[in-house]
């Protein structure tokens, strides 16, 4: 029995060395902060990610406008409201959590 990939290669997605200085460009606007976090005035939160604001499966694009640095824990929540929202199914927020360890 043989493994295969679920998805294309990051390259055949279109995230080759084009988007990685891209990436780089849009972490050091943002000053590798995490945007949705300083919007929610939540603790800020290191961003190790590039988000696009509106999803390239909707139309969005790479230009500098639609792109926002983002950390891992507000990615992985986006990614999971827009896909729920695809199967048009609403998701309870995830209860986050301080680096106190307190809800914030």
């Amino acid at each position: 029995m043989s493994w295969r990939h679920a998805r294309a290669s990051r390259h055949a997605r279109g995230y080759g060395s084009a988007w990685d200085k891209i990436r780089i460009r849009v972490l050091e606007r943002d000053f590798y902060s995490c945007v949705p976090c300083k919007r929610r005035d939540a603790s800020i939160r290191p961003a190790s990610e590039v988000d696009h604001i509106i999803p390239r499966s909707r139309g969005g694009t790479d230009e500098m406008t639609n792109l926002q640095a983002i950390c891992t824990d507000c990615h992985q929540e986006k990614t999971a409201n827009e896909a729920a929202a695809a199967r048009g199914v609403k998701r309870r927020p995830k209860a986050r959590i301080g680096l106190d360890g307190w809800p914030a």
